[in-house]
């Protein structure tokens, strides 16, 4: 007997529909591997990098990749922008619709070039970097590297997560394998970063491929407003998701700061984790019945993963840390570093709930984000000027300012949910 069909609005051959929970599990489980595999290749060249390079040159290229994480800002919200767009239609995209995301995504990667060139100067200075073509390579790898994420919000949107799994590995491997053969082949930042463009390159044919090879077309303005929208709020929590790390470098000794560092790999392990949930629901919020009715499973599934992971930490106690980073680190933050593993969890969670808030058009939500950051450098601050601040004063400090913002992207949620749909 032929099995039923399961269509994408979950309706069994329009009977009853599948359970939230399994329709968000399984693409979220294949995305959730393709993303850590892609991190966990990123940590690799990072590694590779740190012993092939001198350190002068390694930290060069560490600020550089610090850098291009900037850079790819309006690429993830292009990413977010045509995967929303596409999660709204209730039919499958025409190729006109295709070509004008992809249009979309090669003025956007132009526009971030431009910047990049009108910064490249300044840049070079402010890093003190010797060499001038470091920043040119840096400039060109975000070209590719914008392209790529507008493929991935096409087939995000469309919901062919194989492909968008099978285009994010490739990514991650080819940037290893090109980044690996610039270090070896010139031994420079600069060949890294060569290497790793021409690997963008063909990451970037292959997404066009994967993507139905869609052409260009003009009517632009709606899907780059779109993207211009989500950049500035996916800005914010880029900042955020990254604060306490430079805050702990800024304010603390140099040993300190290190196991401050150590025990922030916990922090993105838990919020890496559970990423398939979010690229799985993104599409979905676009509609308001399904974000009232998906949004509060997906919470709950990665509120779940977190808590294992935090129980799973808190079990170690005083090993954790030096377990992941060796038998140096642990000594200033002792049995407390399953507070990271809370922490990367509601970062995830205020990731979800700003998801919703773009697809809502909810300003407030989105605003919220970057009062977070301003007031966790507050408060950091203040307990440094009152000599109170310590590795585990910053990490509580990070929670809580993640939890204020969970909290309040709940209460913006319920109030969504409370107002009834229009028709």
């Amino acid at each position: 007997m032929a099995q039923p069909l399961i269509r994408t609005d979950g309706v069994v051959d329009g009977t009853v529909p599948a359970p939230p929970s399994r329709r968000l599990l399984g693409p979220a489980a294949l995305v959730s591997v393709a993303y850590l595999g892609a991190n966990a290749l990123a940590y690799v060249f990072t590694v590779l990098a740190a012993r092939l390079l001198a350190p002068a040159a390694f930290g060069e290229l560490a600020a550089l990749l610090g850098v291009l994480l900037v850079g790819t800002v309006p690429a993830t919200g292009l990413q977010t922008a045509a995967a929303l767009h596409l999660g709204g239609t209730s039919r499958s995209p025409t190729p006109a619709v295709l070509a004008r995301l992809h249009a979309a995504a090669l003025v956007t990667s132009l526009v971030v070039v431009a910047a990049g060139v009108l910064a490249a100067g300044p840049l070079t200075a402010l890093l003190h970097l010797p060499d001038a073509g470091a920043v040119v390579w840096l400039v060109a790898l975000l070209l590719p590297s914008t392209l790529v994420s507008g493929y991935q919000g096409i087939l995000q949107g469309t919901g062919r997560y194989g492909r968008l799994a099978a285009v994010n590995g490739f990514l991650g491997l080819a940037k290893l394998v090109g980044g690996t053969a610039g270090l070896v082949v010139g031994g420079t930042p600069t060949a890294a970063l060569a290497g790793m463009t021409v690997a963008a390159v063909a990451a970037a044919l292959a997404g066009w491929i994967c993507c139905g090879r869609p052409g260009l077309s003009r009517g632009l303005r709606a899907p780059l407003t779109a993207a211009l929208r989500a950049s500035g709020a996916l800005l914010g929590f880029v900042l955020l998701l990254n604060l306490d790390l430079l805050l702990a470098r800024h304010h603390l000794t140099a040993v300190h700061a290190g196991e401050y560092a150590v025990g922030a790999i916990v922090a993105k392990v838990a919020f890496w984790l559970p990423q398939g949930v979010g690229v799985v629901l993104l599409p979905r919020l676009a509609d308001e019945a399904h974000r009232r009715r998906l949004l509060p499973t997906a919470l709950a599934l990665v509120a779940g993963v977190g808590a294992v992971l935090a129980l799973a930490i808190a079990a170690l106690g005083s090993s954790a840390l030096p377990l992941i980073g060796g038998s140096a680190y642990g000594d200033a933050l002792g049995s407390a570093t399953w507070l990271f593993a809370c922490l990367g969890t509601l970062l995830a969670l205020a990731q979800l709930l700003l998801y919703s808030g773009i697809a809502a058009s909810d300003r407030l939500a989105v605003g919220a984000v970057w009062v977070a950051a301003a007031v966790e450098a507050v408060v950091v601050q203040v307990l440094a000027a009152t000599g109170r601040l310590s590795v585990a004063g910053i990490a509580v400090s990070a929670v809580l300012t993640a939890l204020l913002l969970v909290g309040f992207g709940l209460l913006r949620s319920r109030h969504g949910r409370a107002v009834p749909p229009e028709g």
